[in-house]
């Protein structure tokens, strides 16, 4: 079997879909991350096709928002208009891809994502030398799109520590800003320095949203104080805070 890789795009931008035709290919895209304004309403990305045959794309943008756990969810729009909206890539060869805001800003920042997803060949491909078809990868992008708010934004941020089951915990960052934040990382110590844990992550936590991350620590007295250090795209948000070790749920019998 063979996989599909990606060059520019991380893979926590993208999902990876095996369907049931044929070969391994290598797609690009950039930038990974597209602002819209009022004032620059057009902005463009581009895709790459570094494999040897050739790729059929479709381009569709999504609106995009977060429901009370943290998921992503989307929903077609005509916000924002994309050009060319399927495309075939020759090996080799690029493609620009232009995204057109067709509404205002407003107090909240609007978010979307676009997504660029492979089109499955006509037929399958057979094996060197055998009948039959090989595997074939399908590839879907999304890129975020955001459009910023009206007025600048304050970076209100919050931080809880909830009890899951065990030495699980859900840390949960409420974003009170009307503008999205990534986290990149996250450490948390214990209130000496020591430090407990270090992640890595891509987590996007849209404008008035909440989103969590689950920890595994050890075992640590209900109330104990940790520190927690986050890297952020927002260099001016709140990077740190304090919180306690909650109790554990109670085991329903």
């Amino acid at each position: 079997m063979r996989f599909a890789f990606l060059l520019g795009v991380p893979l926590w931008s993208c999902l990876l879909v095996p369907t049931g035709a044929a070969a391994e290919t290598s797609l690009s895209v950039a930038p990974l991350r597209i602002a819209l304004t009022p004032e620059r309403p057009v902005a463009s990305l581009t895709m790459g096709n570094a494999d040897t045959t050739e790729v059929a794309v479709q381009a569709e943008v999504l609106q995009w928002s977060q429901d009370r756990e943290g998921n992503d969810v989307y929903a077609p729009t005509r916000d924002v208009l994309v050009n060319p909206a399927i495309f075939r890539l020759p090996p080799g060869g690029r493609q620009i891809v232009r995204l057109g805001l067709q509404v205002p800003a407003e107090a909240r920042e609007r978010s979307y994502r676009i997504f660029l997803r492979q089109l499955p060949r006509d037929q399958a491909l057979p094996q060197d030398g055998a009948e039959g078809a090989k595997l074939q990868t399908l590839l879907r992008i999304g890129v975020p799109v955001f459009v910023p708010p009206a007025q600048p934004p304050q970076r209100v941020l919050e931080w809880s520590l909830l009890a899951d089951r065990g030495e699980h915990f859900r840390l949960v960052l409420h974003n009170q800003d009307s503008e999205h934040i990534q986290l990149t990382q996250l450490v948390v110590r214990r209130e000496d320095g020591a430090e407990l844990l270090r992640k890595n992550l891509s987590l996007y936590v849209l404008a008035g949203q909440s989103a969590g991350v689950a920890l595994e620590l050890a075992p640590l007295p209900p109330g104990t104080r940790l520190q927690i250090e986050a890297a952020t795209d927002a260099p001016e948000a709140q990077s740190s805070a304090t919180v306690r070790v909650p109790r554990a749920p109670v085991e329903p019998r």
